[in-house]
């Protein structure tokens, strides 16, 4: 570029801008869509000869220079127009002055990444505020104030789109959305921050969304309830008993399961036989059968009025029906599946080779399994029987059909919402959650402070 052509670029787009500015209030000053003459017209006008008069000398980008007058001029011909009142229309103006700055300094001195989230971030926001909405035009204004101060850094406007997105679209759950979000976001930061892969992170996003939708009516739940509400139903004797019956049967049933199941993942995972195929399949039918199905199953069976529930009482006399021992039964079928498949998977990460050196220098079958097996496979089978647990714990269907009495946790829940409806059950639902993730975080905290086998790798 000569240096005869450099004053004619540096006032050209100025000077052109002005020229349209003018030629626009005379034509439409004469055809009435504005008055000329008026004070924030008058202002506006001379804005733009003060900073068409500072490119001209250069004591300004001439870049950054003429796209602030063309904003000027656009929002004198139409923007003012559109605004409800003046103070929304100065405030439009200045904070899209704002915007574009911000933008031109992104563009100038960070990646295209960052200048393409910048331009596609106000897109959503107008389409989200100005076209979406009505009377949204703070909103907008603050959307936009924020975006300006948080775009230069993904971290920051990954935050910034968590509050926009709760406060915009889970009203009236802003806050439980916000802290679920930001938890989410961190989760994703982190793995970023440990050099996870592009492939993975997209991955890990992809499945949070769901984590999302589950861990929001938690946290709206708890967030609803008044502590001293829930305090109120830690005193009540029949929530106690219902949290104490809930607990002891659940323990019962995991141990009576551990005892049983354990042995039998191992035979199974270690052994061949005619009808394998078809007793795993078996196994499963728990987690397919629905519930209800699952409860009249039982009572039909197990009965006082039934043959063998007929025998069990009058011979040893015991009964299931409306009985703790009903709740047993009823969690033990549909936990089974659990701790059985945790077991054999755990059981199958043993290599078999370690069982064969045990028994090569003199250990027995049972000392192997009992000196070798277990601890390796220790953590595999601590996770089963929590899995095992939380599942007999949470069974509702089943157990209302075979023993509605005593009641259990869910079941009382469901009492309770018959008979008061959801405002006075909310309480004991929230109630529930917290015991139920306090003592699933202990279960899961229990696990991590067992030691790792790690088997030496071969070259």
């Amino acid at each position: 570029m000569s240096g005869s052509d450099r004053p004619v670029k540096q006032w050209l787009p100025p000077v052109c801008i002005m020229a349209m500015q003018t030629a626009s209030y005379i034509i439409f000053g004469i055809s009435g869509w504005f008055m000329p003459l008026e004070l924030f017209s008058v202002l506006l006008f001379l804005a733009n000869v003060v900073i068409c008069r500072i490119l001209i000398k250069g004591g300004a980008d001439n870049v950054l220079g003429s796209s602030i007058m063309f904003i000027i001029m656009t929002h004198a011909l139409i923007g003012q127009r559109i605004a409800p009142d003046s103070l929304t229309s100065g405030s439009i103006l200045m904070v899209n002055i704002l915007i574009l700055y911000v933008g031109f300094k992104i563009y100038e001195n960070l990646s295209k990444l960052h200048f393409m989230l910048f331009v596609v971030s106000y897109g959503i926001l107008f389409a989200v505020f100005i076209i979406g909405m009505e009377n949204a035009e703070a909103l907008f204004l603050l959307a936009l104030m924020g975006l300006a101060a948080t775009a230069r850094d993904f971290r920051l406007l990954s935050y910034y789109w968590a509050l926009v997105v709760a406060f915009t679209f889970c009203q009236p759950y802003a806050w439980p959305a916000v802290i679920c979000l930001f938890f989410l976001i961190k989760i994703l930061q982190t793995a970023s921050d440990n050099r996870a892969s592009a492939t993975l992170l997209v991955f890990l996003a992809s499945g949070l969304l769901l984590v999302f939708f589950v861990l929001l009516p938690v946290l709206i739940l708890l967030a609803d309830e008044n502590s001293r509400n829930i305090v109120n139903m830690l005193k009540d004797a029949d929530v106690l008993n219902a949290l104490f019956t809930t607990a002891i049967t659940a323990t019962c049933s995991t141990l009576i399961l551990t005892v049983l199941c354990v042995p039998l993942a191992y035979a199974l995972v270690r052994s061949d036989f005619f009808g394998k195929t078809f007793l795993l399949s078996i196994i499963d039918l728990p987690i397919i059968i629905p519930q209800s199905a699952a409860g009249i199953m039982l009572l039909r069976v197990f009965s006082k009025q039934q043959v063998l529930g007929e025998f069990f009482f009058h011979a040893l006399g015991i009964r299931f029906d409306g009985t703790l021992l009903g709740v047993i039964l009823a969690q033990i079928f549909v936990s089974m599946p659990f701790i059985l498949k945790s077991a054999m998977t755990a059981f199958s990460a043993v290599p078999l080779s370690v069982e064969q050196n045990a028994r090569t220098l003199g250990a027995s079958a049972l000392s192997t399994f009992r000196r070798v097996v277990l601890p390796v496979s220790a953590r595999g089978l601590l996770t089963g029987c929590i899995l095992a647990w939380a599942r007999a714990a949470g069974e509702f269907g089943a157990v209302l059909f075979i023993a509605p009495y005593p009641q259990t946790a869910p079941v009382a829940v469901y009492n309770r919402f018959t008979s008061v409806g959801l405002v006075e059950t909310a309480p004991l639902v929230a109630t529930l959650i917290l015991f139920s993730v306090l003592l699933f975080f202990v279960m899961q905290f229990s696990i991590n402070l067992m030691p790792k086998v790690h088997t030496r790798e071969r070259n």
